[in-house]
């Protein structure tokens, strides 16, 4: 069994490439536990049947509310030593001490992690100073290396292996002890969220892809008539999916959005 949460579909393609590597595991979708009001994930696994998490890595840790699904999990049928728990972490650039964080929250649901491993895919977060999308070239480096190391996870997942073998980066205390907690606290508020009203065209798309529900489309649109436009309602973690899957490049988050780049996976 494999439980994924994707944005922008990094992880929704790694998972299902997993999921081929390993015979065929089911692939079920972690977003839909993370909206208000959401029944508890329930799992039933097989006799010997692994339990593995692929999400991607937010400001070195968790998408937020995804460690309360985790944690509050009923997993039936597990046993130790016989159930595999590994994680497959999609980063652009390093995980941190994710993996020390997910072992925690997954033991509160009564299961022992494994493995953790990482794959490097694209980078999506726009909004600190620095950060943008990918270059071209490099996009393109990490899609077409995605397969390889998928496979060689598959590959370690079915021997069993034991350990952290996620790509931490430098300094992954502080990046996950103390960037990440603040991350989590103030930055991943919806309010500068907008979408400008000449590029708006109300087909509802952003509303569509927000993998925790938090847009409506409820707002008048002022210069298309029958037409409207986004409302974000409070409960938002800054994946970006509504900004990167605008057709029209509609969405911007204050000014820090101005010149910055698009991507969604498009495998």
């Amino acid at each position: 069994m494999i439980l994924y949460f994707s944005a922008t579909g990094n992880s929704r393609y790694v998972a299902a490439m997993l999921a081929r590597e390993l015979g065929g595991q089911p692939v079920m979708d972690m977003g839909l536990y993370m909206r208000p009001g959401a029944e508890r994930l329930t799992v039933t696994l097989a006799e010997g049947e692994p339990l593995l998490f692929v999400f991607p890595v937010h400001s070195w840790g968790f998408p937020k509310y995804l460690a309360g699904v985790l944690a509050s999990m009923d997993v039936q049928g597990y046993v130790p030593g016989r159930n595999y728990v590994g994680l497959l972490a999609t980063c652009g650039d390093d995980a941190g001490r994710l993996y020390r964080m997910w072992s925690e929250t997954v033991s509160r649901a009564g299961l022992r992690a494994d493995a953790g491993f990482t794959v490097f895919m694209p980078n999506t977060y726009v909004l600190f100073p620095g950060f943008d999308v990918d270059k071209a070239e490099v996009r393109d480096r990490k899609l077409d290396a995605a397969p390889a190391a998928v496979r060689q996870v598959a590959e370690q997942i079915k021997a069993g292996v034991r350990g952290d073998f996620t790509w931490r980066g430098r300094l992954p205390g502080l990046k996950t002890n103390v960037i990440y907690p603040l991350f989590a606290r103030f930055m991943t508020s919806d309010k500068a969220f907008r979408a400008d009203a000449d590029a708006c065209i109300g087909c509802g798309r952003c509303a569509e892809v927000c993998p925790v529900g938090n847009i409506t489309l409820t707002a008048v649109h002022p210069l298309r008539e029958g037409k409207h436009m986004p409302v974000w309602n409070g409960r938002c973690l800054n994946c970006l999916a509504c900004y990167h899957y605008c057709p029209t490049h509609a969405i911007a988050y204050g000014s820090k959005t101005q010149g910055k780049g698009y991507y969604t996976c498009p495998k």
